[in-house]
This record gives C-alpha cells, sequence and structure tokens, in this order.
C-alpha cells in the first residue's frame, strides 16, 4: 500500500467520532514537552501532526511564532477555533509529516505529541522533521510506551482493525532504541524522562464507550468485528483500563505512560 493510501486510511479514522473530546485530555503532555525543550518568546515553532491543536496552543502560550500541520481538515479547523478563542495568533495548515513543505531549517523547535507517531513511514518522519528545524535547534516529541495503557491498547485494537491500518505503528515510537536508530543520525543530546497523562471516567464501562463513540481507531476496530468479537473487544478495553486504575474511589483514574524527549539538531 502506497504513502497516499495510508495517509487516506489515518485521515477516515482521524474524522471518525470526534477525537478533540478525547484529546482535550492530552493538552498536559503539550505544555510539559514546552517546559522541558524550554520553548522561549519569539522562537519558530513547527507542531507536527498538530490534530485540534493542544501542543500549537502550548507553544502559542509561550510567545512563540507556531505553525502547525495536520492532514485532517476538520481537525485543522477544531484547532483554529481554539487558538480565536485564546486569541491566539497560529499558522494552521494541511500537511503531511512525511513530505513537510517548508524549506530546510526554517524553524528552531519542531515537535510532535501524540501526533507524527502515526504518520505511515516513521523514517521519513523522522528525517523531515530533522529536515526542517535549523543546527542547534531542538526536536521534541511526547510518544506512548509500548508497555504503557494507550501503547496496549493500540496493540490491542490492531488486533480487530482492518488490515493495513497500522494501528499499532505508534507503539514503536515508544521504544528507547528505536527513537536511537530514527532520530540518532540526525540529533545530538537526545534527553528521555517518562511521563503520564491520567484518563477519568465514572467506570470502565463507561471509558468504553466514549472511546468506542468518539476516538477513530476504537471507531474502525469495532466496524471492523463481528457482534461477538465487538463483545470481546469491549470485555478486553474494560479489563486494560481496570489494570491502570490508580482510583481510590469506585471511579477510573488511569495513567498512561508516554516518553518526553528532547533532541539537539546537529
Amino acid at each position: 500500500m502506497n504513502l497516499q493510501a495510508l495517509n487516506e486510511i489515518q485521515q477516515q479514522t482521524w474524522t471518525a467520532g470526534d477525537f478533540p473530546k478525547m484529546g482535550v485530555e492530552l493538552s498536559i503532555a503539550g505544555e510539559l514537552l514546552c517546559e522541558s525543550i524550554p520553548v522561549h518568546a519569539g522562537d519558530r515553532v513547527l507542531d507536527v501532526a498538530t490534530a485540534s491543536g493542544n501542543t500549537a496552543l502550548a507553544a502559542a502560550r509561550r510567545r512563540a511564532i507556531v505553525t502547525a500541520v495536520d492532514i485532517t481538515p476538520a481537525l485543522l479547523e477544531r484547532a483554529r477555533l481554539r487558538a480565536a478563542a485564546e486569541g491566539l495568533q497560529i499558522d494552521f495548515q494541511e500537511g503531511d509529516a512525511n513530505a513537510l513543505t517548508f524549506p530546510d531549517a526554517s524553524f528552531d523547535v519542531v515537535m510532535t505529541t501524540f501526533g507524527a507517531i502515526f504518520a505511515p513511514d516513521p523514517e521519513r518522519t523522522a528525517a523531515e522533521m530533522a529536515r526542517v528545524c535549523r543546527p542547534g535547534g531542538k526536536l521534541a516529541m511526547a510518544n506512548w510506551t509500548p508497555d504503557g495503557m494507550l501503547g496496549q491498547l493500540f496493540r490491542l485494537l490492531a488486533r480487530y482493525s482492518p488490515p493495513g491500518t497500522q494501528v499499532d505503528l505508534p507503539v514503536t515510537w515508544g521504544e528507547k532504541a528505536v527513537l536511537n536508530e530514527r532520530l540518532g543520525p540526525y540529533v545530538s543530546d537526545l534527553r528521555i524522562k517518562r511521563e503520564a497523562v491520567r484518563f477519568r471516567s465514572p467506570s470502565a464501562a463507561q471509558w468504553v464507550e466514549f472511546m468506542k463513540t468518539h476516538f477513530g481507531p476504537a471507531i474502525k476496530a469495532f466496524q471492523h468485528s463481528s457482534p461477538d468479537a465487538q463483545k470481546t473487544l469491549i470485555k478486553e478495553m474494560a479489563d486494560l483500563i481496570g489494570d491502570f486504575n490508580r482510583s481510590n474511589n469506585s471511579t477510573i483514574l488511569s495513567e498512561s505512560e508516554y516518553l518526553d524527549i528532547v533532541a539537539t539538531r546537529r
């Protein structure tokens, strides 16, 4: 399957449901990544695969000059609405992480939170992010770990999803050895911290219902599955979030580990 076809699958996946409803829970990762870099006022920042704009907004709040790209127009429109509501100036553009349209060394900071990890050609993604970052600038990512809750969820959904959807592709970005292989040729001073995003719900059953209604990869997995397989998937998803639950009452407060990654462009 060629890159264009794979990108079309990604667009279909992320326009299913309403990802921004889940995406708000991920906002803290963009804020923390901006602090890890750190983003300075006046920095030229590119947010790759911005989705509904979490990280672009975080950078703009720090007075950076922000450009943000995504392949999904509907998500970009939500990002523009959010920026307008905060009075932030961000240049949102339709764009592909595997083929960025900017000249070499255009940005001081190139970053992505749980976004570029979905691009279908990881090596090309790493090369493109590095290409548009100036020497001495920062490359930064937030990536789910394979053993964290979301990493395990993607692997679970991959078993129920149509062939070729690459649902488990993001998980590979959460391994240190893979990061060194993909980013190593372009960077020095690769710093990795382990962080966590917390997901809250009144119950495991309500979390599963929320995900199968709003989260594109889950929607596609359920659509592809038989009624019996759907019942099994519901149980497996409920068991998964239960395994990570840290709540001290009857509700869900589950943590999903991710890597906060900052490197210096050679």
